[in-house]
């Protein structure tokens, strides 16, 4: 009897070691986790604020408050594609815009042209609203993009325009 009693305690305390060695783990990678956690959250804040960081040093290089050689190789070709973007958003805008040249009846809802004088679908007599008359433009003198005479800032590249 005494063998299997000591038989039975010595399974008990390997099983109760393991279980031990089991928590220690866990509670390990618990800690990794929460370290894991508190790295990811400092590099997305530090990439966020070096991100801030560089948009404004760009800015001042941009407006001529900042200059440094090592940046002037740099700033010409962040202004072309600073370019190729509001390019791309503006032709965005103009196939937008050209999508929703067709007009809808006001009485039906059914699509209508500007060529219409009566909607085919009820008959209710169409009205297209006028079209607003184009604006003068100016070219901006950082970025050369054509922009509003009455513009206050280039919708190009940001900068302030002296009115």
């Amino acid at each position: 009897m005494s063998d299997l009693q000591s038989t039975l305690g010595s399974g008990l305390n390997k099983i109760q070691d393991s279980l031990q060695q089991g928590k220690q783990k866990i509670q390990t990678a618990q800690e990794v986790s929460q370290y894991k956690k508190a790295l990811y959250e400092a590099g997305t804040e530090r990439g966020e604020l070096l991100l801030k960081l560089a948009e404004t040093v760009y800015q001042m290089v941009r407006s001529g408050t900042l200059q440094h050689e090592e940046f002037d190789k740099y700033q010409q070709p962040i202004s072309e594609l600073d370019q190729k973007m509001f390019q791309a958003q503006q032709a965005i805008a103009l196939l937008n815009a050209k999508s929703l040249e067709q007009h809808a009846c006001s009485g039906c809802g059914t699509v209508v042209t500007d060529q219409d004088k009566f909607c085919g679908s009820c008959g209710a007599r169409v009205e297209i609203p006028e079209k607003k008359p184009a604006q003068e433009m100016k070219a901006c003198r950082t970025c050369d993009e054509m922009i509003p005479e009455e513009a206050r800032f280039c919708t190009c590249c940001g900068i302030h325009l002296a009115g």
